[in-house]
């Protein structure tokens, strides 16, 4: 397959997506919960492996959900998430700590299998996401001593930074949503891009959980979800 068709038949799907999202009914709602993040750290000079710990923030915003068929949906989320890392290490006549907090606007896009179980839905969904960089703290110790703290220089140059401005990654899902409207999941975020601009490698993993509840936009669907909020 040439890359002509390979354009034509991206172009077609495309095309088919949009389509079904001009008749898919859609909610949306506030979401928010807590993140277990650890970084990965690879260098030449030094085996990382192991000595990060889970860091624990949260991560809040919005999130859609278009309906495209009986047992799929489209959810894509907006959110602000932290994540970062820390570290112990004693080396031979060197003792490190550091410490890192960043910040970043997420858009996860999942797609979303759900089974009926009546009163509720399991779901599973996996997807691509994307972040920008919008904030950075850290520390770091050396033998004691406070050697560097505050934001971290963001850019692509190997010399002089410490952090690159974009991530990328995967997110797989998994849990429940009540059919009128609360949704509960729990969720793993696993990095693909290298966010070190220097010669070392790292990346970041993130354990969480997510609360939502899901407003319908369509009235007669908002009724069915409600009613029985109102029976005596």
């Amino acid at each position: 397959m040439n890359i002509d068709m390979i354009k034509r038949y991206l172009l077609g799907m495309f095309l088919i997506f949009l389509a079904n999202l001009s008749i898919a009914q859609i909610r949306i709602g506030p979401i928010g919960g807590l993140n277990f993040n650890r970084q990965i750290l690879k260098s030449n000079t030094y085996p990382f492996e192991g000595v990060f710990k889970s860091h624990i923030a949260f991560n809040a915003g919005i999130i859609a959900d278009y309906t495209l068929s009986k047992h799929f949906s489209f959810q894509p989320e907006l959110i602000y998430t932290l994540r970062g890392g820390k570290y112990k290490l004693d080396r031979q006549n060197v003792a490190e700590e550091f410490n890192t907090s960043i910040g970043y606007i997420s858009m996860p896009l999942s797609l979303t299998a759900k089974l009926d179980l009546k009163s509720a839905y399991w779901i599973f969904g996996a997807g691509p996401y994307i972040e920008k960089l919008l904030h950075s703290q850290h520390t770091y110790y050396s033998n004691g001593l406070n050697i560097e703290n505050g934001a971290l220089r963001v850019g692509t140059d190997m010399l002089t930074d410490q952090i690159k401005p974009w991530a990328a990654g995967v997110k797989l899902k998994t849990g429940f949503e009540l059919k009128k409207g609360m949704y509960f999941v729990a969720f793993y975020d696993f990095g693909t891009s290298d966010l070190n601009p220097q010669p070392t490698f790292m990346r970041t993993k993130t354990f969480g959980v997510q609360a939502s509840f899901i407003f319908s936009t369509n009235e007669e669907d908002r009724y069915e979800r409600f009613e029985k909020f109102y029976e005596f």
